[in-house]
């Protein structure tokens, strides 16, 4: 996937973020009352008849587009919760009569996220944030051990967890090769220099991967497995959003706003910083000229 096309889809998930803020406005948080209640009266005494009836079309309408968002996340959960399970069965050899309880534990977290969504798109949702998470590590598989652990035998967890640390392995390895190769295209490393190269970017990578984690959680309810397929560069700002959002204490921050800008030239430099110092002791002066000049022309976004 070209890093243009990337950036496109990275947008489109931005769009349906923004969309749903304004179903919500639309919907009114989806406390409207149809029937033209007295309540529902009592909130607009001067509105017409004419009026309400344009009002309450409109919020049906904005919770049909929400249902229909809500089922198609859902159904791509599904599918990724499927996937999960077969696999588990198949790599674990776990027999029917297990089989059928896991079946339950994932039709249980499948149940738990139709309902998170459901708050998070309805407006009706307490803490966003919490929502946000919860939603996230269902989608990770965090917490699934736990959620296992009074179904599989110990042997089965032992596989499970052995399971897990290669996939771990095997994802930070994955990472450092795909950077390495996007260094090695913009300064032509020598054989010497891959293997240093390689080793720094082995460190980095759990970091790397867990501050995207959540982002690419959340972009595979729109585009199911095509989201771990996803170059990096193509969602750092939906990336560098949920970081900063979803930070403690953190304020609503106007994406629109000069305030962002800022923070998101910020945290540009800090990346720019932090790739070039794991660098500097393998590449010259002339590589590391150029590698800067190729991060600083890069979109902060």
């Amino acid at each position: 996937m070209t890093p243009k096309k990337s950036s496109i889809i990275a947008l489109c998930l931005l769009g349906i973020a923004v969309g749903i803020v304004l179903l919500n406005r639309m919907g009114n948080g989806g406390a409207s009352t149809p029937d033209g209640s007295a309540a529902e009266r009592h909130r607009h005494p001067l509105e017409s008849r004419e009026n309400r009836k344009e009002r309450e079309a409109r919020e049906a309408l904005a919770q049909v587009e929400r249902d229909k968002m809500t089922s198609l996340w859902m159904g791509r959960a599904s599918d990724g919760f499927g996937q999960t399970r077969k696999h588990l069965v198949t790599d674990l050899e776990i027999d029917a009569d297990a089989s059928g309880e896991v079946e339950k534990v994932f039709a249980r977290r499948e149940k738990e996220l139709a309902s998170l969504l459901a708050a998070m798109t309805s407006g009706e949702a307490g803490d966003d944030k919490e929502i946000f998470r919860k939603i996230c590590a269902l989608i990770r598989n965090k917490g699934l051990r736990e959620d296992l652990a009074g179904v599989l035998s110990k042997e089965q967890l032992a596989a499970f967890d052995a399971r897990e640390a290669k996939r771990g392995r095997e994802s930070v390895e994955a990472k450092a090769y795909r950077d390495m190769a996007d260094i090695n295209a913009v300064v032509q490393l020598t054989d010497s220099q891959k293997q240093e190269v390689l080793g720094a970017l082995m460190e980095q990578a759990p970091r790397k991967l867990e501050q995207e984690a959540d982002a690419r959680a959340f972009m595979s309810l729109t585009f199911g497995s095509l989201a771990a397929e996803m170059e990096s560069s193509g969602f750092r700002g939906l990336t560098n959003m949920v970081a900063e959002t979803m930070k403690e204490g953190s304020a609503d921050i106007d994406i629109y706003g000069e305030e962002y800008r800022k923070l998101v030239e910020e945290q540009k430099a800090e990346r720019i910083g932090n790739e070039l110092s794991s660098l500097q002791h393998i590449l010259n002066e002339t590589q590391l000229n150029r590698y800067r000049e190729h991060l600083e022309a890069e979109p902060a976004w």
